[in-house]
């Protein structure tokens, strides 16, 4: 028998798996940008799941129970003494707990491509005049689609945008 919690309305934690995981998720993203910071690897791709970047610092939501981008940029800050990080976060919604974060943090630039739909599109962040606080101004920037589906969010719209 399988135990399941809610944690929101869209998230629901199982006993069994989903620790194994949300913490395997974390470990690849952080293993990849340690062989990429150090030279081991030229690039790298990260596709995990869950994705991570709708969980704050003590709550996870929308799917996502730890933040893998925002442990790993920190850990290259703390670790590495990496003094300059880019998160470019392209998804249909806005990445709410990546952007909290490093909302005061000039040496971590968010950018963060979503439909936004005037804040009612989930999660109801990332509106374009978020840019940061203190010392971040600036260094957060959402390219906030909104619309809805008319015109769609297609390869034009994020071509345009990048």
């Amino acid at each position: 028998m399988c135990v399941c919690l809610q944690v929101d309305n869209d998230t629901i934690w199982n006993e069994v798996h989903s620790s194994s995981a949300a913490r395997l998720a974390v470990g690849s993203v952080v293993e990849l940008v340690f062989k990429v910071a150090s030279g081991e690897l030229k690039n790298g791709f990260a596709v995990v799941r869950p994705p991570g970047h709708h969980a704050e610092e003590s709550t996870p939501m929308g799917f996502c129970y730890f933040n893998s981008v925002a442990i790993a940029a920190k850990l290259l800050q703390q670790r590495l003494n990496v003094s300059k990080v880019l998160i470019v976060d392209w998804d249909v919604h806005h990445g709410n707990g990546t952007q909290q974060a490093f909302y005061a943090d000039p040496n971590v630039l968010y950018l963060s491509l979503h439909r936004f739909d005037d804040g009612n599109f989930f999660p109801g962040s990332g509106a374009p005049e978020e840019v940061g606080s203190e010392a971040g101004v600036g260094f957060n920037v959402n390219m906030a689609f909104t619309g809805g589906l008319e015109p769609p969010m297609g390869d034009v719209e994020y071509l345009a945008a990048f």
